[in-house]
């Protein structure tokens, strides 16, 4: 591993690439790693973030599904007041018709 420029350099001669890791003992931890990573390929790893304690390990992964289905809950929601405000929006057009009749 070599530092080209600011960037860390792959054992391939590439510039790796920062990810980030979503398990539950390094929730959005960042790394380096080669390009090839993910695809077998590439053997270069290395944390950009630092560990973090046992308790955020702990904690994190249940707050973030917390959020996410607090974000999901929230589609749900929105899209429940949308087709009930299509509902109110026909219901008045067939009022606005109904006086128009007579």
């Amino acid at each position: 591993m070599s530092i080209v420029t600011g960037f860390v350099e792959c054992y391939c001669g590439r510039r790796a690439v920062i990810r980030t890791s979503w398990t539950d003992m390094n929730p959005r931890r960042r790394f380096s790693s080669c390009r090839d990573y993910n695809r077998g390929g590439g053997r270069f790893f290395s944390w950009e973030d630092p560990p973090m304690c046992r308790r955020a390990q702990t904690v994190i992964p249940g707050l973030l599904r917390k959020k996410n289905d607090m974000e999901l809950e929230i589609l749900k929601l929105k899209s429940h007041n949308k087709r009930k405000d299509e509902g109110c929006t026909s219901l008045k057009m067939k009022m606005v018709a109904g006086k128009m009749e007579f």
